[in-house]
């Protein structure tokens, strides 16, 4: 009776939808939504991905421009900036911001772009 599981187990669904003709319909039917509801995940995380990834790859609005520092600020990891100072943007990706500060001897700096903002016309709200 051991190998018999599977067949037991067919002809009982079989009976509870209505005979084996109603039990191919439902295998069918429920099979085709299963696929059609993967499809559609997998489009929508398509789409998520690529979007985040020509965000990532968006080119940096603010590469090569020089700010100037209005208001003292350290960031915590070694960048001490004073009112006065300039820096210049080198490169973006997202929030981390890699900048030379202007006379200074130990560039280039990865900081946030938080941190610029906070104290300098640094552009921060979705932009690079």
């Amino acid at each position: 009776m051991g190998n018999l599981g599977g067949y037991q187990t067919m002809t009982t669904l079989a009976k509870k939808v209505g005979g084996p003709g109603a039990l191919a319909v439902v295998i069918a039917v429920g099979g085709w939504a299963i696929v059609r509801g993967a499809e559609a995940g997998g489009k929508n995380a398509f789409r998520a991905v690529k979007a985040a990834a020509k965000k990532r790859n968006a080119p940096c609005s603010t590469k090569g421009q020089v700010f100037d520092v209005v208001s003292d600020g350290e960031d915590g990891k070694g960048l001490v900036l004073r009112a006065g100072d300039q820096y210049r943007v080198m490169e973006c990706d997202g929030e981390a911001i890699l900048i030379e500060a202007l006379g200074g001897t130990n560039n280039p700096y990865f900081t946030s772009a938080q941190f610029l903002a906070s104290v300098s016309g640094f552009p921060h709200g979705g932009e690079d």
